[in-house]
């Protein structure tokens, strides 16, 4: 079971009190690494949620930098909205309805307002990832992970379905995921320093253009199992997010 240390904030607008979570740093040495960059402990992403949407007023608003006396660890004598309530919008990772209510609210986000470049940098890799969830572990659909002894049947034909389905509307949607990781190219180029580790060759990767990655991980000088799958999948013009450890 995870360990969480919460804290405790207030929406700016209208003063309503809400709970956070960090997970304890112990527990992140279980975490599954995808390529993308995206980092599950447990099915919990371990990247902080910088933007928020209030449950009770619905008011926009960023925590990068928390401080009192927005923010405390000693629980308000007052209601509290629950992490759930607010946690990537209340949104259900349990199927394609509630990732694809995950695309649009990022892409809303990005349509309201202009931010600085660190800022959407953050929104455009979040909407990156939430695209890719829509396929995710699609290595599950084999019948290995049946035969293997992985999952049951129910579980797997369950999660074989939404898999599938969910690459069907990637699929549909898959100019605007280009589009996005384009934009997101460009600004990362731009400003190096909000870089993550190989993200510009996975970037090139999934926007299919092969050689760009071979020539950017033949510039990196060390091979690393992260940098020979990359370039595996690259040799088998293969675009899709894949798991890398966990």
């Amino acid at each position: 079971m995870l360990k969480f240390d919460s804290f405790y904030f207030q929406c700016p607008h209208c003063e309503a009190w809400l709970e956070g979570r960090n997970l304890k740093a112990e527990m992140v040495n279980q975490a599954i690494l995808y390529s993308d960059g995206k980092v599950l402990n447990d099915n919990y992403i371990t990247t902080p949620q910088k933007m928020i949407l209030c449950p009770s007023c619905g008011h926009v608003f960023w925590i990068e930098h928390p401080v009192e006396p927005l923010i405390t660890y000693e629980k308000p004598d007052a209601e509290v909205y629950s992490w759930n309530t607010w946690r990537f919008f209340g949104i259900s990772f349990s199927d394609n309805k509630g990732k694809l209510a995950l695309i649009n609210h990022y892409k809303t986000f990005l349509k309201k307002s202009h931010y600085e470049p660190r800022n959407e940098i953050y929104l455009r890799r979040f909407l990156w990832w939430a695209y890719n969830d829509l396929h995710r572990n699609h290595q599950h659909v084999r019948l290995k992970y049946l035969l293997n002894g992985f999952m049951s049947f129910g579980v797997w034909h369950c999660n074989r379905k939404m898999i599938l389905e969910g690459e069907k509307l990637f699929i549909k949607n898959y100019k605007d995921f280009t589009d996005n990781l384009k934009r997101l190219l460009a600004l990362l180029e731009k400003h190096p320093e909000e870089q993550i580790d190989l993200e510009l060759p996975e970037i090139y990767r999934e926007l299919r253009q092969f050689d760009k990655v071979k020539e950017l991980l033949e510039q990196t000088g060390s091979r690393t199992y992260f940098t020979s799958e990359m370039l595996r999948h690259a040799k088998w013009k293969d675009a899709r997010v894949f798991m890398v450890s966990g």
